[in-house]
């Protein structure tokens, strides 16, 4: 049991998630009377090393099929020194979009669940520490859909590729 439990820390300690993921975000329901509202959410992301670049797209709260994000951010996160997860995702810069959005940081954990991998966690809609007994907005849950990025993070995505070559070069 120990040597799978080394096996599977190694193996996590090496996830790269890389790719885009989509699923959804789901509200606590404070605002709102205490009904929980869910939209749909799809992160773009670049891990490079430890460091990880993403584009965060938010749709609209019910969101149908056919809807397209409403607002959309870079953000950034760096995993962590002991372990890599959990960590957190904060909110950068707007980028598009027609309106804002209250989330700021995502704790973010990864699972490997039977043949999907995933993430999920609580987000918040300020700074909050790591270990935080603060009461979150919400939580997400997301499942990776593709290896690939859209051109948003092609500049990045070309500095992780030139990266590994250096590495393999070494």
């Amino acid at each position: 049991i120990s040597l799978f439990l080394l096996f599977y820390s190694v193996m996590v300690a090496a996830q790269d998630i890389t790719g885009t993921w989509e699923g959804e975000l789901v509200n606590n329901g404070g605002a709102f009377d205490g009904l929980q509202r869910v939209a749909k959410m799809k992160w773009e992301l670049v891990q490079i090393k430890k460091e990880v670049f993403g584009v965060v797209y938010f749709y609209p709260q019910d969101t149908r099929p056919s809807d397209k994000p409403t607002v959309w951010y870079s953000w950034y996160g760096k995993l962590g020194k002991k372990a890599d997860f959990p960590f957190q995702f904060i909110q950068g810069k707007f980028i598009e979009g027609l309106g804002t959005t209250t989330v700021f940081q995502f704790i973010v954990r990864f699972e490997h669940k039977d043949v999907s991998d995933k993430l999920t966690g609580p987000y918040f809609n300020q700074l909050e520490a790591l270990h935080s007994r603060e009461r979150s907005a919400g939580f997400y849950k997301l499942e990776r859909s593709s290896a690939d990025v859209s051109d948003q993070l092609a500049m990045k995505m070309r500095e992780k590729r030139n990266i590994e070559k250096l590495e393999k070069q070494k």
